[in-house]
């Protein structure tokens, strides 16, 4: 029974993932192709999960930044490869919606106590605000950056602020993320 229980919780937890990682506000970048119906996206789907087993597997151990960073490079490559051109907006799963994709899983194992902690943290909008009130040239866009360099510049911008506060990226994330309309 706690082999179900385990497999339904992560796999919930996938759906709060893509959702979280595929909701931008931003229409001059979208994740599918505008032509796509909703209907029609079960194949692109199915692949977005299988990227998210993987991640369950691969990161049972710990992994390394530089090896976090090559594979969310090469997630946002294969799945442009497989799938971009009938689904993806552009043709491209950019690098900036990979790495969404990859961290916000990664945090809600971790959380759930089903992994240990994740080389990184979950870069998006509301992160980019908080980074931007201690260091206000920070512009790291992660729904249009499609760039692993971009990302990793980020990265060092964020880990700078996790340092001064005794963190790691993915302590310091979690205990400065607050959804917006939490706010009072």
């Amino acid at each position: 029974m706690l082999a179900e229980k385990k497999r339904f919780i992560i796999y919930e937890l996938g759906l709060l993932t893509m959702k979280a990682a595929f909701s931008t506000r931003d229409n001059r970048y979208p994740i599918y192709n505008i032509e796509i119906k909703d209907q029609h996206k079960k194949p692109a789907k199915e692949l977005f999960r299988q990227v998210l087993n993987e991640v369950e597997t691969i990161y049972v151990e710990s992994i390394s930044s530089k090896d976090h960073d090559q594979y969310i490079e090469d997630t946002a490559n294969r799945l442009s490869d497989e799938i971009g051109e009938d689904y993806l907006h552009n043709g491209r799963f950019r690098v900036g919606v990979a790495q969404k994709l990859i961290n916000m899983h990664l945090k809600y194992l971790w959380c759930a106590g089903i992994i240990n902690e994740p080389p990184h943290c979950p870069i998006d909008g509301r992160i980019r605000d908080i980074v931007k009130q201690d260091y206000p040239a920070f512009d790291y866009d992660w729904i249009s950056n499609d760039s692993i360099d971009e990302y990793k510049n980020a990265l060092e911008t964020i880990n700078q602020l996790a340092i001064n506060k005794g963190e790691t990226y993915a302590q310091w994330e979690l205990g400065v993320f607050r959804r917006r309309d939490d706010e009072i």
